[in-house]
C-alpha cells in the first residue's frame, strides 16, 4: 500500500505543521475599524483558528470578553483585520467569576471574505488522544508588541469528565494563547483549544477536546437542510475544504494532505492521507445521520460494539469514520471503513441528497478495494450489501410513500389525534435518579444513565453532593442533554424517567428548563417518575403479590412470572379504563384498602384528585402502589377549598381512555404539557399532572449496583 511520502525518521513533524497551522491562527480582539500596516495592533482578548472557510474555533472567555454582552469581535491574520460575529458560545457567561466552565468554546463567523488556511480537525474520539508531545499556538504581547508564539508540552491528563486535558509544564503558556490551537504532532490533528495557564510552578496549563463542540445545540425540529445544523454545517465546510485542497493541482502551497502524508503514524493505517480526505469530502456531500441513534447502530453493528464515553457521541459521519480508527489494524481496519462508506451511501436521509452523491461515494469505496487488491469474495460481497440496502430503502419508502420517516412538529408531538404509536419492541430511555443524602441536609446524589432496549444501564455522568436541585445544576444540564442526543429521532423524543424516593414523588422536573433558555422538559419530551426506594422486601412488593390474583388476563399477556408484572402487561395492551379514587363529586373520598386494590381487574388505571390537598392521606399514593399499581395518574397541586374538581375527572379521564393502553400515556402528557405551556385553555385542568410508570419488569438499579462503565 502506498504510504504517501518518505517518514524520514529524522524529520520534525512541527517543522511540517507549524506552516500549516499558523497560516489558519487569529488575534480575537474588540471590533473596530481595522488598522494600517504600519499602525498598531490591536491589543488581543486572545487567539483562535479557522476550522472551516469563514468559521473561527475559540474559548468562549476569549468570544464574549465584550463588555454589555456584545457579539461582535475584530479578527486580525495575515496582516488584515476583519470583522467577525459570535454566532454561537458555551456558556455565554461566568457571573461565578474564576475559570469559565467546560465546554468554553465558541465559534465566530467571519463577515468578510478573506483568503486564509483551515487546520485540520481530528475525527477521533478520545480522552487524551496521545502521549506524545503537543504543540500549541496563538499570540501573546513581547515588551510592547504583539507577536506570534508557539511551543510544546505533552498532555498529562483529564481534569473533570467534561473534556479538559491538563498539559504539562515543559514550556511556558504566555497570556493571549487561550482559545488557540493544540495539535497532535504524531499524527497532525488539531485536538483541543487551549484554555487556560497555571502559575507557581503547576501544570503548564488546560485545553479542551475538540470532542466538545459535538455539545453544539441539535436543532428544535426537523432538518431540512445543512445550514439547519451549525455542528454538520462547520464541520461539512471542513471536510470539503480539505478535499477540494487536496484534489486542486494548481494550489502552489503544501496542503494538509501533504503535510499529513510526511508523518510517520500515517503509513500503518489502511487509508492513506489522500484517501481518507478524499472519503470525508464525499461524506460531506451528504445529509447528516437522521439521529445520533441511528448512527450509532450503524456503527455499532461493524465495531460489534455501541459507544458509551461520557464524552459526546458521535454525530456526524465523519465521527463514525473515527470510531473505527484504531479498532484493528492493516486489511481488517480497511475491510470496516469500506462496509461503513457503504452504509451510509444507502442509509436513511433526514432531507434527500444531492444528486449522484450517493453513487461518488460507491465508486470510492469500490476503487479503494480493488486498489488494495482485497480478496474478490469481499468486494462481491460489499457490492451485494450495498444492492440488498437499496433495494429495502426502496421498499421502504414505497411504504412510507416519502424518502424518510415522517417527523412531528418541532418539540412537541401531534396536535391532534391520539399520540404517536410506541415502536414495536422496548425503546431506550433517559434514567435520572436523584438521592437525597439523609446525613446532609437539602444535599443529593443523582445520576444519569442511558437505558437501552436490552434493558442495560449506561452511566453518562454522575455527580455526589450537589446542594439544591430547584434549578439542575450547569453538569447535570449537560449530562441530560447527552443522554437525549443519543436516544432522540425525529419527531420522537426519548421518554425521561425520573427515579425519586417516595417522599420526593411530586418533584416537578417536567419545569426544569435544559438548556436554560428553551422551554420546560416536559413541553420537550415525555416524562415519568418511578419510586425509587421500594424495598425487594416490601411485603407489598411483586413476591407478597403471588396469588393474589393469579390467572388474571393470563390468555390475552401469556405467562409472566408475578401478578404485578400481569397487571403491567395487560395495561400495556389495553384498553385502560380510568377510576378516580379519592373524589367524589368534588368530596373528598378515602382511598379503598391495599387488599381491595388487589382485587380490582387489572384494566382499571388509578387517578388521584386531591393526593396534595391539605390534609389529605399523605400515603394514599403508597397505599396504590401497595396495591400492585404501577401505572398511576395523580396531580401534585391541591385542590384549594374554592377547587372545582369536574375539569381535572373529566380531563384525566379522557385522557386514559383516549391513550388507550398504558405505553400511550407518557406521549399523552407529553401533548398536555406541551398546550399548557402554550396557553390552550382547553388543557388547563392538566396543570400538575404526573404519572407514575414503573416497570416492575425491569427494576431499578440499586444505589451500590454498577453499571455498564464507560
Amino acid at each position: 500500500m502506498d504510504t504517501g511520502g518518505a517518514h524520514d525518521a529524522d524529520v520534525d513533524p512541527f517543522e511540517t505543521l507549524a506552516p500549516l497551522i499558523a497560516a489558519a491562527t487569529v488575534r480575537i480582539h474588540a471590533p473596530g475599524p481595522g488598522y494600517a500596516p504600519d499602525g498598531p495592533a490591536p491589543r488581543p482578548w486572545g487567539s483562535g483558528f479557522f476550522i472551516a472557510p469563514n468559521w473561527v474555533l475559540t474559548c468562549a472567555h476569549v468570544a464574549m470578553r465584550q463588555r454589555g454582552g456584545g457579539r461582535e469581535v475584530g479578527l486580525t491574520f495575515g496582516g488584515r483585520t476583519v470583522p467577525g460575529v459570535v454566532e454561537w458560545a458555551q456558556p455565554e457567561e461566568n457571573p461565578a467569576g474564576g475559570l469559565w466552565p467546560a465546554p468554553d468554546l465558541a465559534l465566530i463567523r467571519m463577515l468578510e471574505p478573506a483568503p486564509h488556511g483551515c487546520v485540520w480537525l481530528s475525527e477521533r474520539t478520545a480522552k487524551v488522544f496521545t502521549r506524545k508531545e503537543v504543540a500549541f499556538f496563538g499570540c501573546t504581547e513581547e515588551d510592547g508588541q504583539i507577536e506570534d508564539i508557539s511551543g510544546r508540552c505533552t498532555i498529562r491528563g483529564e481534569l473533570g469528565t467534561d473534556g479538559r486535558l491538563k498539559l504539562g509544564n515543559e514550556d511556558e503558556i504566555p497570556e493571549g494563547c487561550s482559545g488557540g490551537p493544540l495539535v497532535d504532532l504524531d499524527r497532525g490533528e488539531v485536538i483541543g483549544v487551549l484554555k487556560a495557564r497555571r502559575g507557581n510552578g503547576r501544570d503548564g496549563g488546560l485545553a479542551i477536546s475538540v470532542v466538545q463542540l459535538r455539545r453544539l445545540p441539535t436543532p428544535p425540529g426537523p432538518v431540512r437542510g445543512e445550514r439547519h445544523d451549525l455542528y454538520q454545517r462547520v464541520l461539512h465546510a471542513h471536510d470539503r475544504y480539505h478535499a477540494d485542497q487536496h484534489r486542486n493541482d494548481h494550489v502552489d502551497r503544501a496542503t494538509w494532505t501533504d503535510g499529513l502524508s510526511e508523518l510517520r503514524a500515517t503509513a500503518s493505517r489502511a487509508l492513506t492521507p489522500g484517501q481518507r480526505v478524499e472519503l470525508l469530502g464525499l461524506l460531506a456531500e451528504l445529509p447528516p445521520p437522521v439521529s445520533a441513534r441511528s448512527l450509532d447502530e450503524l456503527v455499532t453493528g461493524l465495531r460489534g460494539q455501541p459507544y458509551e464515553g461520557r464524552l459526546p457521541a458521535p454525530r456526524g459521519w465523519r465521527d463514525g469514520i473515527g470510531l473505527l480508527y484504531d479498532l484493528r489494524q492493516g486489511r481488517s481496519e480497511l475491510e470496516a471503513v469500506l462496509r461503513y462508506a457503504v452504509h451510509v451511501a444507502t442509509a436513511d436521509r433526514p432531507y434527500p441528497a444531492a444528486p449522484e452523491a450517493e453513487r461518488a461515494l460507491w465508486d470510492w469505496a469500490a476503487r479503494a478495494a480493488a486498489d488494495a487488491e482485497l480478496p474478490r469474495a469481499f468486494r462481491t460481497a460489499l457490492s451485494g450489501e450495498r444492492a440488498a440496502r437499496l433495494r429495502l430503502r426502496r421498499e421502504t419508502v414505497s411504504e412510507d410513500a416519502a424518502p424518510s420517516r415522517p417527523a412531528a412538529a418541532a418539540g412537541r408531538p401531534p396536535a391532534h389525534g391520539r399520540p404517536p404509536a410506541p415502536e414495536a419492541g422496548a425503546r431506550s430511555h433517559t434514567l435520572l435518579e436523584i438521592t437525597p443524602r439523609g446525613w446532609e441536609r437539602g444535599s443529593y446524589d443523582w445520576r444519569v444513565c442511558v437505558a437501552r432496549p436490552s434493558g442495560e444501564l449506561v452511566s453518562v455522568d454522575e455527580d455526589y453532593g450537589v446542594r439544591g436541585l430547584d434549578e439542575p445544576p450547569e453538569r447535570l444540564r449537560a449530562a441530560l442533554a447527552e443522554s437525549f442526543r443519543r436516544g432522540d429521532e425525529p419527531g420522537s423524543p426519548v421518554t425521561l424517567q425520573v427515579a425519586l424516593p417516595y417522599a420526593l414523588l411530586g418533584f416537578p422536573v417536567d419545569q426544569w428548563r435544559v438548556p436554560p433558555q428553551e422551554g420546560p422538559l416536559g413541553r420537550a419530551r415525555p416524562v415519568v417518575v418511578r419510586r425509587a426506594d421500594r424495598a425487594p422486601a416490601d411485603p407489598h412488593g411483586p413476591g407478597a403479590l403471588a396469588g393474589a390474583y393469579d390467572g388474571d388476563a393470563a390468555g390475552e399477556v401469556g405467562e409472566v412470572s408475578t401478578p404485578r408484572q400481569s397487571r403491567w402487561k395487560r395495561a400495556h395492551v389495553g384498553p385502560m379504563r380510568p377510576f378516580v379514587l379519592d373524589c367524589d363529586d368534588g368530596r373528598p373520598e378515602s382511598v379503598p384498602a391495599v387488599a381491595d386494590l388487589l382485587a380490582w381487574d387489572s384494566f382499571l388505571l388509578p387517578v388521584l384528585c386531591r393526593a396534595a390537598d391539605p390534609g389529605a392521606d399523605p400515603g394514599a399514593l403508597r397505599q396504590v402502589m401497595d396495591g400492585g399499581h404501577d401505572v398511576v395518574l395523580w396531580r401534585r397541586e391541591p385542590v384549594g377549598r374554592d377547587g372545582v374538581c369536574a375539569d381535572f375527572h373529566r380531563g384525566a379521564i379522557g385522557t386514559v381512555s383516549g391513550a388507550g393502553q398504558a405505553d400511550r400515556l407518557p406521549a399523552a402528557l407529553w401533548r398536555l404539557r406541551a398546550d399548557l405551556e402554550d396557553g390552550v385553555p382547553e388543557a388547563y385542568w392538566a396543570a400538575g399532572i404526573t404519572l407514575l410508570y414503573d416497570d416492575p419488569t425491569r427494576p431499578l438499579p440499586g444505589a451500590d449496583q454498577p453499571l455498564e462503565a464507560p
